[in-house]
């Protein structure tokens, strides 16, 4: 009975790596889709400040009401937190490009929101581009730990 368990338990061994490899892959999608999120966002705020110069308090509360912002009492757009999924220097760029929002005329804002776009383009560019490079990889690594471990514990 226990050499059973002992099978078994050398068995879960490299699932368990398999799967500690798909917690990477899906931490990288997760990064991803935040920094297309805050693209869009950033978007959408422009065109509104652009076409429709809406006032900041009620752009805040149209975007919370369309899903695209959670809504905090007496949140505003300049304290708006940075996704989790962002590294620390994205959050540090969120958190710069958020704060300052509301502090220059309608066309200044514009251009200052189409710079923040651009960057967050740039990380999110950066970020494909290393995911395509890894891609496939924690799988493996994980699988050839988990069987290493195995290999160990026979």
């Amino acid at each position: 009975m226990s050499g059973l368990l002992r099978g078994f338990g050398l068995f879960l061994l490299p699932l368990c790596g398999w799967l500690a490899g798909d917690a990477v892959q899906a931490r990288t999608t997760l990064h991803l889709a935040a920094l297309q999120r805050t693209i869009e966002l950033l978007q959408r705020i422009r065109q509104e400040i652009q076409y429709r110069r809406a006032d900041l308090q009620s752009l805040y509360r149209q975007l919370c009401r369309e899903g695209l912002l959670t809504q905090t009492p007496g949140g505003t757009l300049q304290q708006l937190p940075a996704p989790e999924q962002l590294s620390a220097a994205e959050r540090a760029c969120f958190t710069e490009c958020f704060c300052g929002i509301g502090r220059a005329e309608a066309a200044q804002e514009c251009e200052r929101l189409s710079y923040y776009t651009a960057r967050f383009e740039d990380y999110l560019q950066q970020a494909r581009r290393t995911a395509q490079r890894q891609a496939g990889l924690p799988h493996r690594l994980g699988l050839a730990g988990g069987m290493m471990l195995a290999l160990l514990f026979l």
